[in-house]
This record gives structure tokens, C-alpha cells and sequence, in this order.
């Protein structure tokens, strides 16, 4: 018989660990590719450009690549590890290293083939799935779902690198092994060099610390301190896991009986955590940031009509100088007063806008509004004295803040000498569309308004607030009106002085519109979260599999183990019980650390926003996807609980 026939004959026999190493190459293979279909989705890269998206889709992107390496070495390298004692009876045999490497190197490269081919299939039938699904969940239907040459380009770069990675490291030490310890590799157990409680106490207290350094300093913090701080939380979650056990098992030992009647299980479960630090630490990372994200994004796609219902106080606001956006209002009523939809309320609003130039040539700018139409914008009786102002401050008297410079009284050069004025009041509250650039202005009397106008070097314009029956059904009148004034812009000289320095001329005369500030939020909050739901989905599957995977890694050598306990008297019901707690702590313990750590990241996050009791929205979505994810794991457990069960006690 040839080594060929003997290669062939133990593979035949051994099928079910090339099957399984088929598979997990193939479900990285599909994530990727998965994942690839909605990152280079055209539509989507369009969003990406337009509308600032690309910092936010790095974020699942570079989770997903760390999780891909991971997976695919780990599965790499359990799949050696089964293989070490065949190779060493190869080498008994008479085969050489250089043939050992031709094997490993010929099951490697179909193994690879098959699992791009059935991997790129499986993931374009199931991403086309999951556009079905959640695109009509979430109401972004206008993203078509299509494959190109991109998507497969770096899908296939990534997964040859990682795998190249790995198989030239298994072939580095399978050569340079000699034959007893290739014989002898999965009969070694790892060894724990490690036990200490103290260390464990350690990692706890910089948790700890780091997620109150967040909570103090987070309305501060930089985002090199953020990525310090966060880098330091994971060092600490990572010694806690690791020391687990050993910390737990201290705990015991003060309760004699409780620590004697778990002797077996808490060793175990010992050796187990400190086997498994990396896949549990992987997978408790993953959980946090797919829950977090996915609950914060959930929430921005759900509040964004009341956002844009507080941003925009008024449905359709513009900009209007003598020379832009200067149409007849008998054509823009023919535009915005539909039969179907009347235009209910109109005011107009004159500024004058003063520019002010500092000792490092920075322009500083003044907007002043005459009293009368600020009463007639808000409501109110005010009234301003010579050479005095009032603050008005447009936003939200939760979270504006105001701007120093205006509280200490202004000076303006008028002709050759210079005017003050002093600070009478500041008021705050959101009476006009904040995206019209106008949130820091200054209310002066009716006589130092015509002053201004008259001494004063400045630029004229005025505000058109307009509110109609239907916000919602504004959209087509919007972008019709949007578009007659883009083509008048353009046949009048363009702005070329200061007030363009800092801002394009069509940012400064666009429609600010309450429908399209929805639509705007709606489509980049829904885009995340689609992105953030289809990565939650292929981690909650990829973090099972690594569990999964390493749990049956070595199933061979725990039953040989539960044999030696079953002549010593440990009964099927105390095998099982042992088998279902320790299954519980693995399955578990990442996922409520996991959950818990991306509560309290949330419960961080809205201190800037008056904190989690005010945000309860908030709450209420991350619990529900919590349990959404518990339900889950809940049936990993079962399923994998029943699978030990049968193989363990057969």
C-alpha cells in the first residue's frame, strides 16, 4: 500500500474532522462575504461620501476582520492539533518531512477551494436574504442588493492571507518537530502557568476605574483618552476572565463544604476558563459592541422624526438676499401652496450680518435682529434700550451653550470710531431651523436696527419661515422649489467675499426643511443600523461556532476523562449536572459581561444628554435586543448541552 492510499484511507475514516475544518473555513468565508455585500453596496458607498458614514462602518468593519483572523486560525489551528498524532505515525512509517509537507499542504489547498466556492455561494444566497428581510424592516427599500467584482476581490484577499498565515505557521512547526513530539501534540495538555487571585482582583479594580473615568470625564474626554481608557478596560476584562476562576475558587475554599462538594467541577471549569480567556474575551467584545451599536443605532432610526421635528420648528425655512434665492413670492407659492397641502403660516425675518476681523485675521460674525419681528418670531413683549441687545440663543435650552463673546458685550466700527453695545438679557430656546446658521443672534431696538443699516458695514438678508398643512407630503415641493432657486443662483454673479470663506454658496442658500432633515436621518440611522443588525447577526452565529468549536475540540480527551470518573463511582446524573453548569458559565458569562458592559457604555453615552432616566427609550431598546440575544444563546446552550451529553456518555 502507497502513503497516498494510507493518506486517503485515514481521511476517509476521519471525515468528520475535514468536514468540520471545511465548515468553519466556510462560514468565515461567508461572513466576510456577507458582510462585504452591504460595506461595497454602490448605494451605500454613495451614503458613505455624502453623508459621513465611513468612520461610523470602519468600526463593525475592522470587528469583523479581527473576528475573521481569529476564527480562521483558531479552526486552523484545532484542526493541526487533531492531525499531529497522524503525521507522527506518517513519519514512523518511513514518510519524510518534505512528503508531511506536500500532504498538509494538498488538503489545505482543496480544503481552501471548496470553502471559497461553497462559502461565496452561501453568503450571496443568505445576504440576499437578510436584504429581503431587513430592508423591509427598516423601511430602506431604495438600497438595491447586487454582487461585484469588489465584494469577491476582498473577500478573497482577506480569507488567502489569514489562511496563508496560518498554514505556513503549522508547516514551520511540523517540520520542525521531530517524531515523538508529533506523535505526543494532542495527547499534551495546555499548560496553566498562572494562578493568581490577586491578579484577577487587579483587572476587576482597572475595569472598574475605567468605566467611572468614562462616566466623570466623558462630556471631555478627547478621543486619544477615549481609545486609552477603552484599551484599558479591555486589559482589565481581560485579566478578570482569566483569573475568574482562581478568584471564585479562593471565595470557596472559605466555605469548606460548598468548595468540596464542587471540587471537580470548579477544577474544571478552571482549566476550562484559562484554556478559553481568548475565545471568551473574543466573544464578550463582540456581544458589547454589536449590543451597544445596534441599541444606540435602533434608537437614533426611531427618534429621527422627532429630531427633526425639534430641530426644524418651522416645515420649510430659506435664506434670501437681493441677489439669491431672490424668486417672486407669487412663484414660490405656486410651488409651496398646493391645493393639497396650503401653506399655513409665513414670516419673514430680516438680519444684518457684521463681520468682524481679528488680530489672527479670523472673521468674527455678528447677526442682529430687530425686536419687532423677534416679538413676532417668539411671541413676546421685549424691549431693548439704546446701545443695548439681547442674547437669543437658538437651540435647545437643554443643551446649547453659549458662547462667551456675546455675554460680554460687542464692539463695531462704525465710519471711523467704534460702537458698544452692552449684554441686557440672554434668552434660549429654539424658535427657527438650526441648520440655517443663524443660532447666536443679537435682538437690537427698531432705531439701532435702521443704525446699522445705515453706519455699519454689513450684509442684508432675510429669513422665510414657512409652516404647511402636511410637513410629511412636502418633499416634492421642496425639491421643485429647491431646484427653481439653484437655477436663478446660477444665472446671478456668485458670492465671492467673506461670507463664502468658511462655506460653499450652496450650502448657505439650501432649503432647510423638516421633510428632508427626517429623510436625511432616517436614511443614515437606517443604513447603521442595517449594518449593525447584519454584523449582530453574523456574530451572534460566529461567537456560538467559536464556543462550539473549541468546547468539541478535545471531546475525544474528555471522555476518556468522564470513563475514568465513572470507575471511581461518579454516576450519568452527576456527569450531566457537571456538563450543563459548565456549559452555563461558558455560554453565559460572556454574554452578561458583554450586556453589562454595553449598559453601562449606553448609561455613559447619555450623560451629555441628561443620563439614562431621561432616556429611556434608550434603555428599553437595549433591553429588549439584551433578551433577544439571551433567547438565543438560551438555545445554543440547549443544543450544545444535548450534543456533549450524547458524546460523552455513549
Amino acid at each position: 500500500m502507497t502513503f497516498n492510499q494510507i493518506v486517503w484511507k485515514m481521511a476517509k475514516v476521519q471525515y468528520k474532522k475535514y468536514l468540520f475544518y471545511f465548515l468553519c473555513n466556510s462560514f468565515a468565508i461567508m461572513f466576510f462575504f456577507m458582510f462585504s455585500t452591504v460595506y461595497f453596496n454602490e448605494r451605500i458607498e454613495q451614503a458613505k461620501k455624502l453623508e459621513g458614514l465611513q468612520g461610523a462602518l470602519m468600526i463593525p468593519a475592522v470587528a469583523l476582520v479581527v473576528f475573521t483572523i481569529f476564527f480562521i486560525g483558531y479552526s486552523h489551528n484545532i484542526f493541526m492539533k487533531r492531525r499531529g498524532s497522524e503525521f507522527g505515525l506518517f513519519m514512523t512509517l518511513g514518510m519524510t518531512k518534505r512528503d508531511i509537507a506536500k500532504v498538509l499542504l494538498l488538503e489545505n489547498g482543496v480544503i481552501a477551494l471548496l470553502s471559497i466556492f461553497s462559502g461565496i455561494l452561501g453568503g450571496a444566497v443568505f445576504s440576499r436574504l437578510f436584504f429581503l428581510i431587513l430592508m423591509n424592516s427598516v423601511g430602506l427599500q431604495e438600497i438595491p442588493f447586487h454582487i461585484s467584482g469588489k465584494m469577491l476581490l476582498y473577500t478573497l484577499i482577506a480569507f488567502l492571507a489569514v489562511f496563508s498565515t496560518a498554514v505556513g505557521y503549522s508547516l514551520f512547526r511540523t517540520l520542525h518537530r521531530n517524531v515523538i513530539q508529533t506523535l505526543k501534540s494532542n495527547k499534551v495538555a495546555e499548560t496553566i502557568k498562572m494562578k493568581s487571585p490577586v491578579l484577577g482582583g487587579f483587572g476587576f479594580v482597572v475595569m472598574i476605574g475605567s468605566l467611572l473615568f468614562f462616566y466623570f470625564t466623558f462630556s471631555q474626554a478627547t478621543d486619544g483618552l477615549v481609545l486609552l481608557w477603552t484599551g484599558t478596560l479591555l486589559g482589565g476584562l481581560y485579566l478578570s476572565l482569566y483569573q475568574f476562576t482562581s478568584f471564585f475558587i479562593e471565595l470557596a475554599k472559605k466555605n469548606k463544604p460548598f468548595y468540596y462538594r464542587r471540587l471537580l467541577f470548579l477544577t474544571s471549569l478552571d482549566y476550562r476558563f484559562k484554556q478559553l480567556t481568548s475565545v471568551l474575551m473574543l466573544v464578550t467584545v463582540m456581544i458589547m459592541v454589536t449590543l451597544f451599536f445596534t441599541t444606540v443605532l435602533l434608537a437614533f432610526y426611531q427618534s429621527a422624526k422627532k429630531e427633526a421635528l425639534e430641530r426644524n420648528p418651522y416645515d420649510i425655512a430659506f435664506i434670501q438676499t437681493e441677489t439669491k434665492n431672490n424668486l417672486p413670492m407669487e412663484e414660490v407659492y405656486s410651488i409651496l401652496d398646493r391645493k393639497e397641502n396650503r401653506v399655513q403660516k409665513h414670516l419673514e425675518i430680516p438680519v444684518y450680518t457684521y463681520y468682524k476681523k481679528t488680530k489672527w485675521d479670523w472673521q468674527y460674525q455678528y447677526v442682529f435682529m430687530p425686536v419687532d419681528h423677534f416679538n413676532q418670531l417668539t411671541s413676546d413683549q421685549k424691549t431693548v434700550g439704546p446701545r443695548e441687545y439681547l442674547y437669543f440663543m437658538n437651540e435647545n435650552p437643554d443643551y446649547g451653550e453659549s458662547n462667551s463673546d456675546y455675554e460680554e458685550g460687542i464692539s463695531l466700527t462704525s465710519g471711523t470710531k467704534q460702537v458698544s453695545y452692552s449684554l441686557k438679557a440672554k434668552i434660549i430656546r429654539n424658535e427657527m431651523n438650526s441648520n440655517l446658521g443663524f443660532n447666536d443672534i443679537l435682538v437690537v431696538s427698531n432705531a439701532e436696527w435702521e443704525y446699522l443699516l445705515n453706519n455699519v458695514k454689513g450684509f442684508e438678508s432675510t429669513i422665510h419661515l414657512i409652516n404647511v398643512e402636511n410637513w410629511e407630503s412636502s418633499m416634492d415641493a421642496v425639491e421643485e422649489l429647491g431646484k427653481r432657486f439653484t437655477s436663478y443662483n446660477q444665472s446671478t454673479s456668485p458670492i465671492t467675499d467673506v461670507r463664502t470663506e468658511h462655506i460653499s454658496e450652496e450650502e448657505l442658500f439650501q432649503i432647510i426643511s423638516k421633510v428632508e432633515d427626517y429623510h436625511s436621518s432616517k436614511n443614515v440611522n437606517g443604513i447603521l443600523f442595517f449594518v449593525m443588525t447584519f454584523i449582530s447577526i453574523i456574530f451572534f452565529f460566529g461567537s456560538f461556532i467559536l464556543l462550539y468549536l473549541h468546547i468539541f475540540a478535545d471531546i475525544e480527551q474528555e471522555k476518556g476523562k468522564f470513563k475514568k470518573l465513572y470507575k471511581i463511582g461518579i454516576t450519568l446524573k452527576e456527569v450531566k449536572r457537571m456538563i450543563t453548569q459548565e456549559l452555563m458559565m461558558l455560554f453565559f458569562l460572556p454574554a452578561i459581561l458583554g450586556s453589562t458592559l454595553a449598559f453601562l457604555f449606553i448609561v455613559i453615552m447619555t450623560t451629555d444628554s441628561g443620563g439614562i432616566m431621561k432616556n429611556l427609550d434608550i434603555a428599553l431598546h437595549f433591553f429588549i435586543i439584551a433578551a433577544i440575544y439571551l433567547c438565543i444563546q438560551t438555545g445554543y446552550l440547549l443544543y450544545a448541552r444535548k450534543k456533549m451529553v450524547q458524546h460523552l456518555t455513549e
